[in-house]
C-alpha cells in the first residue's frame, strides 16, 4: 500500500495496532500516538502521512477561547485545571467536518451564519461545555492508557539478554539426593551427611547467542546469521539456537546433618555438625536444532567453594544430568524451575488475559489477573506441575508476573517438594505409590526462589526454528544397521568385546573363569555354565601391566554374584589369578529375552575414536591420546539392565521402552598442574550400545 491508502486511522484499537506492528515486524512498546506514527512511516516508506481529516472551512478564522475579563464577574475564582505531563498527551479524534454550500444563499448571508457559529464557541457556557469535555476526555485517556492490555507474547531474537536477581534462595536434600551431590563435591565433613540444607542468593543472567558469520561457513544461506553450530548424539554438526543460562550465587551457606547415633536410620534435624559458607557458579548452554526444534545438546559448568574446599566441573549429555535429569525423568518441564520461564514456550500465542489458560510439559498455568509490582502493572500467572501433583511426587509451583515488553517472566516465585518415601500417597493409589519407589530416588529434595528483572535488552531478529538449511548432516549416517547389530543375549554369557586397542578384554576374562583357572568362584562358574550371563564388567588398568576385571553374574535361580581377578595376555593358568568374589547387594533379574542387539565395544571404540565427531574426548584432557590409544589409567566397563531390577530407571533415560538396555561406561582419573597447582581430575562417558549414541560425559576437578 502507499499514499492515502495505506494510511492507518486514528479509529482502530490499540490492540489492533500493536497487532498490525507484530504482523509488520515492527516494535509494539508505546502509546497509541507512537503505534499510528510508525505503521504510518511504515507504509508510506518514512513521508508524513497525508492528514485528511480536517475541519474545511471556506474562510480562515481564529478561533480563541479567551475569556475576557467582562465575561465573568470579578467575585468569581478561577477553577485551576489539571496539568499533564509528556506521557499524559491528549489524543482527540479529528472529525472531517463538511459544509455544504448553497448556491441560493447570498455571501452575506453565508459571512453571517459563519460568524454565529464563531460567535457561539466563544460565548461562555460553550466554552465550559467544550472544556469539560475536553477534561473529561483527557481523564478518560489518562485511565484507559494505564489499564493492562492483554498481549501475546513476543518470540525471542538473537541477542535477547536480561539480568536477574536471585533472593532467598533455599535448598534441602536427604538420602539418596545427598549421594548425588556428594558424588560431584570432594568435601570430606559430607561424606556421611545424610541431609543438606543450603541457603543463596546472587545474580543469573539468560539470554540467546547471536552467532557470528564464521557459524555459516557450510551453508550458503547468510539470512540464517545468529545460529550456532554444536554436535548432537552422534557427533554430527547441526545448526542451533543457543540459549545461556549463569548464575553467580555469591552468597551461600551450607549445613550438613549426619545420622543419629542411636537411630543411624534417622537423620538429625537439630543443630548440624558442618556448617559453612561460599559461592557458587553455575552456567547452563543448551543448543536446539533449528529445523526439527530439538534439543540435542545441554552443558553445565560449575565452580563451587566451601570453606577452603574448591571443586568444578562439566557435564555434558544429550538431556539434563544429576538431579535435574532424575526429575526430567519422572516430571519432564521441572527444570524451568531454576531459570525464567521462556513465555512463547510456555504460553504459546494464546492472549494473556485474565482467566486466559494452558498447558506445556506437564505444567498446567492460569492468569490470575492484572497486579501491582513496584509500582507498575503486571499479569500475574500462577502455575503447577500436574504430573508430580497428579502421580504425589510432591508438588513444584511458580508464580510469575510478565509484561508486553520482555520475552520472559520478571519476576519468578518457586516453590518445589519432592519426595518418593514421604507423605499421603493413598489419594493417588498403589500404581503411583510404586510409580514413585520405582523413578524417584529414596528421600526428598525441596527448593524456594525469588527471581526478580534487573535490565532487559532485546536483540533485532527473531529465531529461525523451523526453518531448513542446505548443510543438514544425514542424520541416519552413524545409526547401527541390523547387520552391525549382535545378538548376544539368546545364548551366550556376555556382550561381544573384541577390541584392538586394548589386550585383555571381555572375552579373555570370561574364559579366564570359565576355564577351570579360578577354582575358588563355584558359584559364578556354576551359573556361567548352565544359562548365567554377566550383566555387569569393569576392567582396571592402572596397575603397571595389569590388568584386573570385576565380573557379575546372574543366574535363572535367581542368584547374583561377582568374581575379581586379574588378567595378563592371553587366557592360560599361569595368567589369570583369582583375587576375590562375593553376593551383589541390588536385585538383579534374570531375563534373556530383554537384552537387546548391540554394537561391540570395539566398534564404539572406533566410533569414539573418530576426532572428527569427539575432539573433546582426545588429546592430554580426554579419554584417549592424540594418536587413539587409550590412556594407560582409562577403565572401560559395560552394564545390561533388564525390567524389574534396581537399575530399571536408567531405561528411562536412555528411553529405551519396555526392553532392556545396554550400554558402556569409561572413566579416567589422572593428576594435572594448572595455575601453580596440582590438580586431580576425573572424566567419565556413557554410550547406548544399541543406538551407538553418546549418552553424554562428565569432568569433574579438584585441586590436591
Amino acid at each position: 500500500m502507499s499514499g492515502s491508502e495505506s494510511y492507518v486511522s486514528s479509529s482502530h484499537t490499540v490492540v489492533e495496532l500493536k497487532a498490525m506492528c507484530k504482523e509488520n515486524g515492527l516494535p509494539t512498546n508505546g502509546k497509541k500516538a507512537d503505534l499510528l506514527a510508525r505503521l504510518n512511516r511504515y507504509f508510506t516508506d518514512d513521508s508524513e502521512p497525508e492528514i485528511e481529516e480536517m475541519i474545511s472551512l471556506e474562510e480562515e478564522e481564529s478561533i480563541s477561547l479567551e475569556i475576557e475579563e467582562a465575561v465573568f464577574p470579578e467575585e468569581s475564582t478561577s477553577v485551576p485545571l489539571p496539568t499533564y505531563g509528556d506521557d499524559d498527551i491528549l489524543e482527540a479524534e479529528v472529525l472531517e467536518a463538511e459544509f455544504i454550500e448553497d448556491d441560493k444563499t447570498p455571501s452575506k448571508e453565508k459571512n453571517h451564519q459563519s460568524a454565529t457559529l464563531f460567535d457561539q464557541i466563544k460565548n461562555p457556557k460553550v466554552a465550559a461545555i467544550l472544556l469539560t469535555i475536553l477534561v473529561a476526555s483527557g481523564g478518560w485517556y489518562w485511565y484507559v492508557s494505564n489499564q493492562l492490555e492483554p498481549f501475546t507474547a513476543d518470540d525471542l531474537r538473537y541477542g535477547d539478554f536480561m539480568e536477574y536477581t536471585l533472593l532467598d534462595g533455599e535448598l534441602e536434600v536427604t538420602g539418596e539426593y545427598v549421594e548425588l551431590i556428594r558424588d560431584n563435591v570432594d568435601v570430606d565433613q559430607l561424606n556421611k551427611s545424610c541431609r543438606l540444607l543450603m541457603t543463596f542468593s546472587g545474580i543469573g543472567t539468560t539470554s540467546i547467542t547471536d552467532g557470528s558469520q564464521s557459524e555459516l561457513d557450510f551453508e550458503a544461506d547468510d539470512s540464517l546469521k545468529g545460529v550456532v553450530r554444536a554436535k548432537g548424539a552422534y557427533g554430527l554438526d547441526w545448526l542451533t539456537v543457543e540459549k545461556v543460562q549463569t548464575r553467580n550465587f555469591d552468597k551461600i551457606a551450607l549445613k550438613s546433618y549426619n545420622p543419629k547415633i542411636l537411630k543411624p536410620e534417622e537423620c538429625q534435624s537439630g543443630s548440624s555438625i558442618y556448617s559453612v559458607g561460599g559461592n557458587l557458579e553455575f552456567n547452563t548452554k543448551s543448543w536446539t536444532e533449528i529445523s526439527e526444534r530439538d534439543v540435542i545438546a545441554t552443558e553445565a559448568n560449575w565452580k563451587l567453594t566451601l570453606g577452603e574446599d574448591y571443586n568444578q566441573g562439566t557435564t555434558m549429555s544429550n538431556g539434563l544430568g544429576g538431579i535435574l535429569g532424575l526429575l526430567e525423568d519422572a516430571a519432564p518441564g521441572v527444570a524451568v524451575v531454576i531459570s525464567p520461564v521462556e513465555l512463547r514456550e510456555m504460553m504459546g500465542t494464546k492472549l494473556i488475559d485474565e482467566g486466559a489458560n494452558g498447558t506445556h510439559l506437564g505444567w498446567e498455568w492460569n492468569v490470575v489477573g492484572a497486579d501491582e509490582l513496584d509500582g507498575e502493572q503486571m499479569w500475574k500467572v500462577s502455575m503447577e506441575n500436574g504430573q508430580i501433583r497428579d502421580n504425589c511426587f510432591g508438588h513444584a509451583r511458580i508464580t510469575m508476573w510478565v509484561t508486553e515488553d520482555s520475552p520472559w517472566a520478571v519476576r519468578q516465585n518457586v516453590d518445589v517438594y519432592i519426595s518418593g518415601d514421604e507423605g499421603d500417597k493413598s489419594s493417588c493409589g498403589t500404581i503411583s505409590e510404586r510409580l514413585a519407589d520405582v523413578v524417584l530416588p529414596d528421600g526428598k529434595i525441596s527448593l524456594s526462589l525469588e527471581m526478580s528483572m534487573n535490565s532487559l535488552t532485546r536483540g533485532d531478529k527473531l529465531l529461525d526454528l523451523g526453518r531448513s538449511y542446505s548443510s543438514v548432516p544425514n542424520a541416519g549416517a552413524y545409526v547401527p544397521t541390523s547387520e552391525e547389530l549382535i545378538d548376544w543375549g539368546e545364548y551366550d554369557m556376555h556382550m561381544p568385546d573384541n577390541s584392538s586397542l586394548r589386550s585383555e578384554t571381555l572375552e579373555d576374562a570370561v574364559q579366564c573363569l570359565t576355564s577351570g583357572h579360578v577354582s575358588e568362584a563355584v558359584a559364578a562358574n556354576a551359573a556361567l555354565n548352565d544359562d548365567g550371563y554377566i550383566w555387569r564388567a569393569r576392567d582396571d588398568r592402572g596397575q603397571q601391566g595389569v590388568t584386573v576385571w570385576n565380573l557379575s553374574w546372574v543366574s535363572s535361580d535367581p542368584n547374583s554374584g561377582w568374581v575379581e581377578l586379574e588378567v595378563t595376555g592371553d587366557a592360560s593358568n599361569t595368567n589369570c589369578t583369582y583375587l576375590a568374589h562375593g553376593g551383589n547387594d541390588e536385585t538383579v533379574s534374570h531375563s534373556r529375552n530383554d537384552i537387546p542387539p548391540v554394537l561391540s565395544i570395539k566398534m564404539m571404540e572406533e566410533d569414539l575414536t573418530d576426532q572428527s565427531r569427539y575432539p573433546v574426548l582426545s588429546g592430554p584432557d580426554g579419554l584417549f591420546t592424540s594418536s587413539g590409544d587409550y590412556h594407560p589409567e582409562t577403565r572401560i566397563g559395560m552394564l545390561v539392565v533388564t525390567p524389574d531390577s534396581d537399575l530399571t530407571d536408567w531405561l528411562n533415560v536412555l528411553d529405551s521402552g519396555d526392553a532392556g538396555a545396554t550400554t558402556i561406561d569409561i572413566t579416567r582419573t589422572w593428576t594435572s598442574e594448572f595455575d601453580d597447582l596440582n590438580w586431580e581430575n576425573t572424566l567419565s562417558l556413557a554410550m547406548d550400545a544399541r543406538t551407538g549414541q553418546v549418552v553424554g560425559w562428565n569432568l569433574a576437578q579438584s585441586p590436591i
